[in-house]
């Protein structure tokens, strides 16, 4: 098995109840989603948060400079999945996702992720052998044929039914709404319960988030999460 990916790590406040692995997108650092798992106050959820850092880089199109991603492609090109790229980095992070399940069990474990990493997180999740909680997509692009994200071409029966949580910015102008709703439709068609959310930003990552992802993270973790069950001024996309 590949060895694990660098990660940072934030451990909970009191007994460790759950965990979220979570991938960051193309051009990001592993902060940039632990300041969201900050943000939504998990740690005191007893909600242990890992945040693997993208070991490839690419040159940015914005300014040529090499960046982390978890293979490289073009936000250009959104369509053009680079399958090889995308297995290579789902074999280290297998190995994280093993660990951390060692830990506190499959079934208390969700993978999180944005944009690019949003892809990795629902590939890696689905194909897991052991059913997970969850996992959770900020702004995932769909290719035209979804099931090249998967090894074998479909789900693990393990992970058939997974919950997902999809959250996705109005005007998100490099991972259009449509993108977002259209991965909400397939997984549903595929029979998962799905739970999707509309934001008003652009394309952050998990921005906006308030209430709706904790509510999910709760549910699928069964442990109360701060700022459940409050206002979130987002609206539903049904």
């Amino acid at each position: 098995m590949d060895e694990p990916p660098e990660y940072e790590e934030i451990e909970p406040g009191g007994p460790h109840r759950g965990t979220v692995v979570w991938l960051h997108g193309i051009g990001q650092v592993p902060g940039e989603l632990a300041a969201v798992a900050d943000r939504l106050r998990l740690a005191e959820a007893g909600v242990r948060g890992v945040f693997p850092r993208a070991p490839v880089t690419a040159p940015s199109l914005l300014t040529g400079l090499p960046v982390p991603c978890w293979f490289p492609q073009s936000i250009l090109a959104l369509d053009r999945i680079d399958v090889e790229g995308l297995f290579a980095a789902l074999r280290p992070l297998t190995a994280l996702l093993t660990a951390e399940t060692e830990r506190i069990g499959a079934g208390r474990t969700v993978i999180a992720g944005f944009s690019q990493g949003a892809t990795v997180a629902l590939s890696l999740a689905l194909g897991h052998p052991e059913p997970l909680a969850g996992t959770a997509l900020y702004a995932p692009y769909l290719p035209p044929d979804p099931t090249v994200l998967l090894p074998g071409g479909r789900p693990a029966e393990a992970n058939a039914r997974l919950p997902v949580w999809i959250g996705h910015g109005a005007r998100d102008w490099i991972v259009p709404e449509r993108s977002g709703t259209g991965m909400r439709d397939l997984l549903t068609a595929w029979g998962h319960p799905v739970t999707f959310q509309r934001y008003p930003g652009g394309h952050e990552p998990f921005g906006g988030v308030r209430a709706s992802l904790p509510d999910f993270l709760g549910a699928v973790l069964g442990t109360p999460v701060p700022g459940a069950h409050g206002t979130d001024p987002a609206t539903r996309a049904r």
